[in-house]
């Protein structure tokens, strides 16, 4: 067979192989990449809903609470006048109480916390409750509502409860005591324990400041634990009263994908987790058949092309060897080249880039070449305001404002270093190049990023621009000193404006 026509078989068997490949590889790892976003989307419905069938549960089991509570206010002076006729078993205490058994027990206690009644049969007639913050909070304050407070362990009982509170007052609105109803935590315990859920699931009530009432699977000393740190609590509840997300757990420090609720009524929120590592075990197990077959047949493919191609290259193996080898150095070369003459941090050219095409520029260009250059103003105050990451970010979210200016394709933006950045307009007239800067810092001031340091009344990023033209002859280094000392002038007149190539400051 001609050498020419072994190369083109060749070449088209590795187009096919190559085809094949990708094909192949491009395949499975969309439909590897759709079946991770399908599971992620059905655990995060979910956990929503899980979240918000819990939080309805939750809220039912204290509006109950709630109810009864309101009723003994309703009934406080019978209450102060006949403390006997509401205690013990067959008391009204323990008839508002019997049918709620989520609760440990009804209590009614005098301005002093002195016990008055109580819905169970002990006599605790010796029980005070005036250092309880349940107490001490209806005491210093008129809000007439009900109050959930902290876990607390039960001085009638011994067990853990979470304390629901109401004040009493008067006819004339002064503080008179204390409504009290206590719900168990071996209740929710006991409710969640229904739900079916892995080894490193979660799930949680919580207070909207934080504070943990109950976890399952933890046990009862992580219980009062403050969560406020929380991304649930330090953003998420902010946006959105019921969703999901992903975080590092503040309990155990384990990732799980969240969903949450918080109730409409009660300043409580359920937060149901899924530990992602379970989620992608048992995902990568569902999925192990797929890819193995895939894989199988890609491994056929691969073997019979290069089979064929064994046959064909046993006269060219050395000669195709150097080529491949040859055309690699080459590739390589031009992608090291390419990524010289960017800019790591902003993806725009580098003083690399920015030196080579200005003088091409010159170079190349019948016309005159303009130069911007720009400053970020109080750049060092922005760094030591906000830290180094939030200034490269700053750094960032300017060099694409710059980018994305209306720019024609021969105009190029690079960072010239630093906080420095520079527009080179080959062909362009410093009237022109006067517009361009204009836009530049309109679109910056537009964007609003904030700096609270800067001694600008506006508070947010802003720019200074220096404009320099060239003129017959001109050297690259004749106009970045041009255009240097204007955005000195630009800088020295006051910052967020333009200087020409006059040193006039144009606002």
């Amino acid at each position: 067979m001609p050498l020419a026509r072994t190369r083109k078989t060749e070449r088209l068997v590795l187009l096919f192989l190559l085809f094949i490949s990708v094909f192949i590889v491009t395949a499975c790892s969309w439909a590897l990449w759709q079946s991770w976003q399908d599971r992620l989307q059905d655990v995060s419905v979910r956990a929503r809903n899980q979240a918000l069938s819990l939080s309805r549960q939750a809220q039912d089991t204290f509006l109950q609470v709630n109810i009864a509570l309101d009723e003994i206010a309703r009934q406080t002076d019978e209450v102060f006048r006949r403390p006997e006729a509401y205690s013990g078993r067959s008391g009204i205490l323990a008839g508002l109480s019997l049918p709620l058994p989520q609760l440990a027990g009804l209590f009614v206690y005098d301005k002093e916390g002195n016990w008055l009644a109580t819905s169970r049969d002990q006599p605790f007639r010796q029980m005070n409750n005036a250092d309880r913050e349940s107490f001490i909070w209806h005491r210093d304050h008129a809000d007439a509502g009900a109050r959930i407070g902290q876990v607390v362990r039960s001085r009638s009982t011994g067990e853990l409860v979470i304390p629901v509170s109401l004040r009493l007052n008067d006819a004339e609105g002064n503080f008179r005591g204390v409504a009290l109803g206590s719900v168990k935590v071996a209740f929710f315990r006991q409710y969640y324990g229904w739900y079916e859920q892995s080894a490193g699931d979660l799930l949680a009530l919580m207070n909207t400041r934080g504070i943990l009432l109950y976890a399952r699977p933890f046990p009862d000393s992580v219980l009062n634990r403050s969560l406020s740190s929380s991304p649930l609590f330090t953003n998420l509840l902010s946006q959105s009263r019921i969703g999901s997300a992903t975080w590092h757990s503040r309990l155990d420090g384990e990732e799980r994908l969240f969903g949450y609720a918080r109730l409409e009524r009660y300043p409580l929120v359920v937060a149901v987790g899924y530990e992602t590592r379970a989620m992608r075990q048992a995902w990568w197990m569902s999925n192990i058949t797929g890819i193995s077959v895939n894989i199988f047949t890609w491994l056929l493919v691969l073997l019979f092309g290069f089979l064929v191609l064994r046959q064909l290259r046993a006269s060219q193996r050395s000669h195709q060897a150097l080529m491949r080898s040859q055309d690699e150095l080459t590739r390589l070369n031009g992608t090291l080249s390419d990524l010289a003459m960017l800019d790591g941090l902003t993806g725009l050219g580098n003083r690399r880039q920015f030196d080579f095409y200005l003088e091409k520029s010159l170079r190349d260009s019948a016309l005159p070449v303009s130069l911007i250059m720009f400053d970020v103003d109080y750049f060092k105050r922005y760094n030591d305001e906000y830290g180094h990451i939030a200034g490269d970010r700053c750094l960032q979210e300017v060099a694409a404002l710059l980018k994305h200016l209306s720019l024609r394709s021969t105009d190029r933006v690079t960072r010239y270093g630093g906080e420095e950045f520079a527009i080179i307009l080959p062909g362009t007239h410093a009237r022109d190049a006067e517009k361009v800067a204009h836009r530049a810092l309109e679109a910056i001031r537009r964007a609003a990023l904030p700096h609270e340091a800067s001694e600008l009344a506006e508070k947010i990023v802003t720019l200074s621009a220096g404009i320099s033209a060239s003129f017959p002859g001109d050297q690259p280094d004749a106009l970045k000193q041009a255009a240097d000392r204007a955005l000195y002038a630009a800088k020295k007149a006051g910052r967020n404006c333009i200087a020409g190539t006059e040193g006039i400051c144009l606002l």
